[in-house]
């Protein structure tokens, strides 16, 4: 299906859809998940001027997601489309907003888990700005050849809807007259770039649908096509219609390259004539070039320049060949014996100085190009902070400001990594945004970094005077030792493996260590160690005075179906097992543990929902239980009577500013009047301080060496509070966070 979509008096849009599953070109209007939309009537004065596109896909079947899709491109357009400040700063907000409403109903638990891949793109003028997330493609095609975008598939891709930290690409161009644009979907990313030559370079938009369609064949495919034009008649903008491309016929291997209006009859009609007074648009296109920013220039690209200074060398070449000829036959050699004139090195020079001067000239504007942007971006950033420090009183409108600032910065670190003046900008729009949000920034460093194949889930800290740190791959069943000074961040020697999968403990065989936590001495045991919990049934201790691993067997792990994570209480073990909905309840007893029958599990005076729960912990001096739920809901229940002290609804109305979104770890610090609980909520990125009351004390975030939101990645953590220090997993790395 074809429509118009007036863009601005320099650019409009021509977009053409195709919905084909096995070979079978659909009628369903809209296509699900593709939207092609010019300003609406109350658009921000801002964007009065913008053409929005989107390419939205989602895991699972249309059929089942086709509700979902059409209400997250509703939200991304609202967005954008109410939003200020920069296009790009506005592009991020709409699709965060989006992932995190994507993120909330995958953790709600009340509906089948969906994740996703978006392309969002604006055309303001001559202008077109992306934004990326996820496995998604784009390909932009020019006069010259054709660019994928992203370049190269990415390092690292988190999908839409997994969570509240993304990996957001961004890219601007500059275009011309006959520049056309593919959303498509990731299943095509196989194609090569050649392939998609006839429908993309060169091209019309009603061709480029015929041969995309010819391209697709039996398979499946949604694709939206943008052809960029300065020749479409100023016509509103005209709602999707029922009308769609048919299959090329058998006999006919490539489709012309003339417009059939007949079959096309919501294209609407361009000027037949070329005017006299100014050259025509494929002219007008080889005139100026557009290159993603921060992104190499493609290897399509790179071909096709190459091609063109090539044949200009080859010209001159020739051009020089004739001449040297030209002058032999004026100045025949005057005997036979003379020796003829060696026209070979001035014809090599002749070819490789050109050479030379195309790709220096064409260095040189790309730099310019990327200069330029560079320039621009340093104003916008300038604006921006400006227009945060006259908001006022006014914090959300500041924060939006703000918000613009990091991802300009960002956009900015593409083109020029390390420039120190956009890290001062950045870290003064980011100190801005701490003090309005009282968030309390730590300075992180890795402690250690693993190797690729590692995924660290827990951590834990040894007590006394000796230092040391104790983490789990949670990937492989393994627990490392981190030898390290008093303070716990200087290591002093290489971590070592002090358990693993299979190892034989006495007469047991670690199977699979869920959860490890530091075991003090007691009544009943008489050292300090590590214990690890085995799925298998089975608690493992590691003494560190002497390397030694021991081995106890826990009764009735039969009934365990998912067990989680484990915490001590009285020299007691407290398992939640998310499977079986309870937190089973172990009794010391001599060098092992029993369990009693009339306290097998704890007892609420509710059901607690602990399917959903993912921590626990209990204060050490009066067994108070607070559980964490992946669904931002945090829980403090007074273990003697079973009911809930306080709940996430009580931090909101105590003070804290914005609620949790998927907390994954929670921890009980200190006693007395120092005892804090700390949750980590990497769906917001921090971590967060509480009294025991159910008042918010802090919020805490720190960066890591990327620039990116450590705690937006956190599994694990642990807390030593005087001086603060907090110990991080994410990934492969362990960390350290200091206040400074």
């Amino acid at each position: 299906m074809l429509t118009n979509m007036p863009s601005s008096q320099e650019l409009q849009a021509a977009t053409g859809q195709l919905y084909i599953v096995e070979g079978t070109t659909q009628t369903a209007v809209p296509v699900p998940g593709l939207l092609a939309q010019s300003a609406p009537p109350k658009a921000a004065r801002s964007r009065n001027r913008d053409s929005l596109f989107i390419h939205l896909s989602l895991s699972g079947s249309l059929e089942e997601t086709a509700v979902l899709t059409q209400d997250l491109l509703d939200n991304i357009s609202r967005s954008y489309y109410q939003s200020s400040g920069s296009v790009t700063a506005a592009l991020r907000q709409a699709v965060i907003a989006a992932n995190q409403r994507l993120l909330r109903l995958n953790l709600s638990g009340t509906a089948a888990v969906h994740e996703g891949a978006i392309t969002c793109a604006v055309l303001r003028g001559g202008e077109l700005f992306m934004v990326q997330t996820g496995e998604a493609l784009a390909l932009l095609g020019h006069n010259f050849g054709i660019e994928r975008l992203p370049p190269a598939p990415p390092d690292r891709v988190t999908p839409l809807g997994r969570s509240a930290g993304l990996d957001i690409r961004f890219f601007h161009h500059r275009l011309q007259a006959g520049s056309l644009l593919l959303l498509a979907d990731p299943r095509i990313a196989h194609w090569p770039t050649a392939a998609l030559s006839p429908a993309l370079v060169d091209a019309e938009i009603e061709t480029g649908l015929a041969h995309l369609t010819q391209a697709v064949g039996a398979d499946s495919a949604r694709l939206l096509l943008v052809e960029f034009t300065d020749e479409l008649e100023d016509a509103p903008v005209a709602a999707p219609t029922s009308a769609t491309l048919t299959r090329a016929q058998e006999d006919e291997p490539t489709p012309q390259p003339r417009r059939e209006r007949s079959r096309l009859p919501s294209v609407p009609q361009r000027a037949r004539q070329p005017q006299p007074e100014r050259p025509s648009a494929p002219q007008r296109q080889r005139q100026r070039q557009s290159t993603p920013l921060g992104a190499p220039i493609t290897t399509t690209l790179e071909t096709g320049a190459r091609k063109a200074t090539s044949e200009a060398a080859m010209g001159l070449a020739r051009f020089t060949g004739w001449l040297a000829d030209l002058l032999g036959r004026l100045r025949p050699p005057r005997d036979e014996n003379e020796k003829k004139p060696n026209w070979g090195v001035p014809a090599a020079i002749a070819v490789i100085i050109p050479l030379i001067l195309a790709l220096v000239v064409g260095s040189v504007y790309i730099q310019r190009g990327r200069g330029q942007r560079f320039a621009e971006i340093k104003v916008e950033i300038g604006q921006n902070l400006g227009l945060a420090a006259a908001a006022g009183e006014d914090e959300a409108l500041a924060v939006n400001h703000y918000e613009a600032v990091l991802t300009l910065a960002a956009e900015a670190e593409t083109i020029r990594p390390g420039d120190p003046e956009i890290a001062r900008l950045r870290q003064q729009a980011q100190d801005e945004m701490d003090r309005i949000h009282d968030i309390t920034r730590l300075t992180a460093r890795p402690l250690h970094t693993f190797d690729e194949t590692v995924g660290l889930t827990a951590v834990t800290l040894q007590e006394g005077f000796n230092g040391g740190v104790y983490t789990l791959d949670g990937v492989n069943g393994q627990v490392y030792r981190h030898p390290t000074d008093e303070s716990y961040q200087i290591a002093v020697a290489a971590p070592e493996t002090i358990l693993f999968a299979g190892q034989a403990v006495g007469s047991h065989i670690v199977h699979n260590v869920i959860d490890i936590f530091w075991r003090p001495r007691g009544n009943h045991v008489t050292r300090d160690g590590l214990a690890a919990l085995d799925s298998v049934g089975a608690l493992l201790t590691f003494y560190p005075d002497f390397s030694q691993t021991e081995a106890v067997p826990l009764g009735f792990a039969s009934n365990w179906q998912l067990p989680r994570a484990i915490t001590p209480f009285a020299e007691r073990l407290y398992i939640l097992d998310t499977g079986a909905r309870q937190v089973w309840k172990y009794f010391p007893e001599g060098d092992g543990f029993l369990q009693k029958d009339d306290e097998l599990t704890i007892v609420f005076n509710e059901n607690p929902e602990l399917d959903k729960a993912t921590d626990i912990a209990i204060y050490s001096e009066d067994g108070s239980l607070v559980v964490a739920y992946g669904d931002g809901r945090l829980r403090y229940y007074d273990t003697r009577s079973g009911r809930i002290a306080w709940d996430e609804k009580s931090l909101l109305e105590s003070g804290l500013n914005s609620p949790l979104v998927a907390p994954t770890a929670v921890k009980m610090v200190g006693k007395g009047l120092n005892a804090s609980i700390f949750v980590a909520d990497p769906g917001s990125g921090r971590i967060i301080e509480i009294s025991r009351g159910g008042t918010p004390l802090a919020q805490y975030r720190a960066t890591n060496e990327s620039g990116q939101e450590l705690f937006a990645n956190i599994t694990d953590f642990d807390v030593v509070k005087t001086p603060l220090r907090v110990f991080v997993t994410a990934g492969n790395v362990l960390y350290t966070a200091v206040q400074e």
